[in-house]
């Protein structure tokens, strides 16, 4: 363990930062494949370790399974890092298509994601397979107990990226959107090229939301052409930004992961209008911006809020994304 662990900590900033951190986990728990894959709320996800030549399966994924994935769905409903089981947070996953189709293709019996820090919306996640047997509660608190240290490890990886400019090259992982990074007074610390591209074409409502926006807090605002900005704000150790903020430019629409309408059992809950509140509340907005969208006062916005907490029975935005998680993955088995 504490080989691995100096070989891992001296590839941080480097391409070979998250083969370290694959065999450093593997040797916690034992596993069939380790792999690391870059989740994201825009786009099917990327396989990235190990390095081989996508087969008809994996094709398959991209195209269609990745819809169903239990991971890929937790990702961009909840955006929460940490430690997940696949049979814990889908336990009927064993009769759905998504598991008849396409795991037992792969010979995946059982999953363990880990999905670390993210720099914007997409999160590198180690995947642990296993073809015959499960995993265990105590494999799952092993990795827990680590997960601190492997967040540490990947904070400080994105701070290098970050000062360094990108100037050594980004591994596959670490290959994001038009994005850039301020810190707590507004000085921006880093800018990706997709950002400086975005930024020469001239778009006004870009130009005017970077002006706006100054040091103020996380909130998302519509641009030009179909284009959100987003701002989500960085720990206070992210030593590269202390405290301060990640901003990114990406596609207006819905993730492709999630539907244009909610779940029926959901949706027959609710008003239409809870349901307009609802969907843009998954979508990541703000009471500030739906109100905005919709025509509504805050308040109203914050009404309909605690009207749908109470007709589902639930009482934060967390709670709502389970609902939200649960019933689309009940809705998507046969």
């Amino acid at each position: 363990m504490g080989k691995l662990l100096v070989s891992l900590i001296d590839t941080i900033g480097s391409p070979q930062f998250y083969d370290r951190l694959l065999d450093f986990v593997s040797n916690t728990v034992s596993n069939d494949l380790a792999a690391l894959v870059r989740y994201s709320r825009s786009g099917p996800p990327d396989l990235i370790v190990p390095r081989i030549k996508p087969t008809p399966a994996m094709e398959s994924y991209t195209k269609e399974f990745y819809l169903h994935d239990p991971f890929h769905l937790h990702w961009t409903t909840t955006g929460l890092i940490g430690v997940f089981h696949l049979r814990e947070i889908a336990p009927a996953i064993g009769g759905t298509r998504y598991a008849r189709e396409f795991l037992s293709e792969m010979r995946i019996h059982d999953e363990i994601a880990v999905f670390l820090p993210p720099l914007g919306e997409a999160a590198p996640t180690l995947i642990l397979d296993r073809a015959e047997t499960g995993f265990t509660r105590a494999d799952v608190a092993r990795i827990n107990a680590l997960f601190p240290l492997l967040a540490a490890v990947q904070r400080r990886h994105l701070e290098y990226i970050v000062l360094s400019g990108g100037n050594f090259g980004l591994s596959a992982a670490e290959e994001i959107q038009a994005l850039r990074i301020v810190d707590q007074i507004g000085r921006v610390v880093y800018v990706t090229q997709p950002w400086r591209k975005l930024e020469a074409r001239g778009l006004p409502k870009l130009a005017s939301l970077i002006e706006r926006f100054g040091d103020t807090g996380p909130c998302v605002s519509a641009i030009d052409e179909g284009l959100i900005m987003k701002r989500t704000r960085l720990p206070s150790d992210f030593g590269a930004a202390p405290g301060g903020f990640c901003d990114e430019i990406l596609p207006e629409v819905l993730p492709r992961g999630m539907p244009m309408e909610l779940p029926e059992a959901l949706a027959e809950k609710l008003t239409p209008r809870e349901r307009d509140v609802a969907r843009l509340t998954l979508r990541g907005y703000p009471g500030i911006e739906i109100a905005r969208r919709l025509g509504l006062s805050r308040g109203t916005v914050k009404n309909h809020r605690a009207a749908i907490y109470r007709k589902l029975d639930i009482t934060t935005e967390r709670e709502l994304f389970g609902e939200y998680l649960r019933a689309f993955g009940t809705a998507s088995t046969p």
